[in-house]
């Protein structure tokens, strides 16, 4: 949504839910360490309905696959990660991305205790908390990450997402993290009734905030402060995407788009030193007519990943980047009687960037997991998590995950 002057002249909150900032606030920022400015960051792509791993992953040498999903497994043209697990075959940007040893695969992801409502099971991984009533604190792990890590008032982009609304994970007590449906979009919009002097009623408005002393206290001090904190954010995103080239390349589908407004954003990285940027796409939740759908919704993936990579090679950032592509939960391991598979739990994630460091399936799969209603998780996903923020980002991950949980030692997805 967009800000309107005339709301703003006449004292509105001009840079809350507006300008899908939610909201800036005028408060002084908690004391803290910031992230470190060496052009790191992670994009995470949530998959919203519960992705089914196993045919997104197929253990191929597995037999206990094929007799459960008699109709819905996949036999033909896959591609071949270690002659034991396959790529879907739509997957093939992803394959590439393999081959040349900057994808790798992780099984059996999830948590303690599973839970296979949708609300449930991404409200556990917004907050990075199992035992939420317990252990959280309102917080979700992006949202400790800002206070923790994004303190700078001169750096208030630490956490940008695009396409996913306010999730939870955004979830903070001082920090902010930017939250917009596309770049163009997040600007101040021209009153209907004055769109001939639009130009020169922000000006005014600017040259007002320049001008006057800030208010003693008070809301009109909170006025004030997030109207001039509004004004410096979209000159600020709008100055740093200038000069950015489409090459051309992104699918235009909703996922494709937000990556391209992914690497628009990036276009001013070290400005923003924005370090983790969050997206998703729906529709997983494939309780019938799976193979079509799911054969669609993998190559829609797949489109906007290769584009990415691509895309950000060109423009010498891949090596700095780790891509997680995430998703509530799998499916059972059995398909249902409408050709389709149900809630189930343990899941692959998948983990693309220059900084991987060798293309390798983590979480073995044996023929006994197969046999039980679906796999159960052998890595909490908080420790895949960790791994990234402390050994790609370069941040103590220890104040994200307020938390205790069970790390096994296998994960090193990076060189």
């Amino acid at each position: 949504m967009n800000v309107t002057r005339r709301s703003f002249l006449r004292g509105a909150l001009a840079g809350t839910a507006a300008l899908t900032i939610s909201p800036i606030r005028a408060l002084p920022r908690a004391l803290g360490a910031s992230a470190p400015a060496n052009g790191k960051f992670m994009v995470v792509v949530n998959l919203f309905g519960g992705n089914d791993g196993l045919n997104t992953v197929v253990p191929t040498h597995l037999q206990p696959y094929y007799d459960r999903r008699p109709t819905i497994a996949l036999t033909s043209g896959l591609l071949d990660l270690d002659g034991r697990y396959m790529l879907h075959s739509n997957l093939t940007g992803c394959k590439a991305l393999w081959d040349l040893g900057e994808l790798a695969v992780v099984n059996r992801v999830g948590y303690p205790n599973r839970n296979l409502s949708h609300f449930t099971s991404q409200n556990i991984y917004s907050y990075g908390v199992r035992d939420v009533a317990s252990n959280g604190d309102g917080r979700g792990w992006l949202g400790r990450f800002a206070d923790t890590y994004c303190t700078d008032p001169n750096e208030p982009l630490g956490i940008i997402a695009v396409g996913t609304g306010r999730r939870l994970d955004f979830s903070a007590d001082a920090g902010e993290s930017l939250v917009l449906s596309s770049v163009d979009g997040f600007r101040f919009e021209e009153d209907s009734d004055f769109r001939t002097d639009h130009a020169l009623r922000l000006r005014v408005a600017r040259n007002i905030l320049d001008r006057e002393a800030p208010p003693a206290e008070g809301a009109a001090l909170t006025v004030y402060s997030t109207s001039r904190q509004a004004h410096e954010l979209v000159d600020r995103v709008q100055a740093g995407v200038t000069g950015w080239t489409d090459p051309g390349t992104y699918p235009d589908n909703g996922l494709g788009n937000r990556m391209r407004e992914i690497s628009r954003l990036l276009q001013g990285r070290m400005a923003f030193n924005t370090k983790v940027f969050y997206t998703g796409t729906g529709g997983f939740d494939t309780h019938s007519d799976q193979p079509g759908r799911h054969d669609n919704l993998m190559q829609q993936v797949d489109g906007a990943l290769e584009a990415f990579a691509n895309d950000m090679k060109t423009r010498g950032m891949w090596n700095d980047c780790m891509v997680l592509v995430i998703s509530e939960f799998g499916r059972r391991n059995y398909e249902n009687g409408s050709r389709g598979t149900d809630h189930g739990h343990g899941n692959c994630f998948l983990v693309a960037g220059g900084a991987v460091g060798t293309a390798a399936v983590t979480g073995e799969l044996a023929e006994a997991d197969l046999n039980l209603e679906y796999p159960d998780f052998a890595y909490d996903f908080r420790e895949i998590y960790s791994d990234i923020m402390t050994n790609h980002i370069g941040v103590d991950a220890g104040p994200l995950f307020p938390e205790s949980f069970t790390t096994t030692g296998d994960i090193n997805l990076l060189a």
